[in-house]
């Protein structure tokens, strides 16, 4: 351990601080990968103690399907929570990095979609995690959306970033959610385990960029993803 301390620039009782904290922070992501894949699995547990005594049950197989689907979906979360940051750079047409995100996503019949894109804009950046990020936030939108309403997606330049909004037509978000927002495993919804959209910050960032929003209880909220422009040979 001090050999190690002494070749990183580290003294032991930094290295044994360092270490202590990896192991906090491990525990504390095993114990939220437990508690929200403990659902599923019991869902699934009881419809298969179920199906031995009626194995015709079709409703049963759905439950099981639905959970095994729930459960997957938390695992891919914590999955592209911890991958965000490992990204692999291409210059791309933004517009076709939205139209890939909205068609990765379950949109209900009750929600318009609108796209307000300015067609030509490029970024350098990885496409398939940049949809994601965009992904994780138009499905946070469609939550704010329960009874309906309309998500915009909006396609925008400035000087020095090039700007993809998110607009929903939501609850807005309260003050006390605002406060932990961008803190993982924390949400105030009934679905999602918190991973979305600190995912989203942590994929805009590893571009250079950064992720902001604005909201109004009532009203909805609005997400900017802002990435710097590729760079003008010259």
């Amino acid at each position: 351990m001090s050999e190690l301390g002494d070749d990183k620039g580290f003294s032991s009782e930094e290295m044994q601080e360092i270490e202590r904290q990896v192991i906090e922070k491990m525990g504390h992501i095993s114990s939220e990968l437990a508690h929200d894949l403990r659902s599923p699995l019991q869902t699934i547990q009881n419809a298969v103690y179920l199906l031995q005594k009626s194995p015709d049950n079709e409703m049963l197989y759905d439950m099981v399907r639905q959970s095994l689907k729930q459960a997957t979906g938390i695992l891919d979360g914590f999955r592209d929570y911890y991958k965000g940051h490992v990204i692999n750079p291409l210059e791309t047409e933004v517009a076709k990095i939205a139209d890939l995100a909205l068609s990765n996503s379950e949109i209900p019949d009750n929600i318009s979609v609108v796209r307000e894109y300015e067609e030509s804009l490029r970024v350098r950046a990885d496409p398939t995690k940049t949809a994601l990020a965009i992904q994780k936030l138009v499905i946070n939108a469609v939550r704010a959306m329960e009874e309906g309403g309309e998500l915009c997606v909006s396609i925008s330049d400035s000087p020095d970033s090039v700007e993809i909004r998110i607009e929903d037509s939501g609850t807005g978000i309260s003050p006390e959610a605002e406060e932990f927002l961008f803190e993982p495993f924390v949400s105030s919804k009934k679905q999602g385990n918190g991973l979305g959209v600190p995912t989203a910050k942590r994929i805009v960032e590893s571009h250079g960029g950064f992720l902001s929003f604005t909201t109004k209880k009532g009203k909805g909220t609005t997400f900017t993803l802002s990435f710097p422009k590729p760079s003008v040979d010259t």
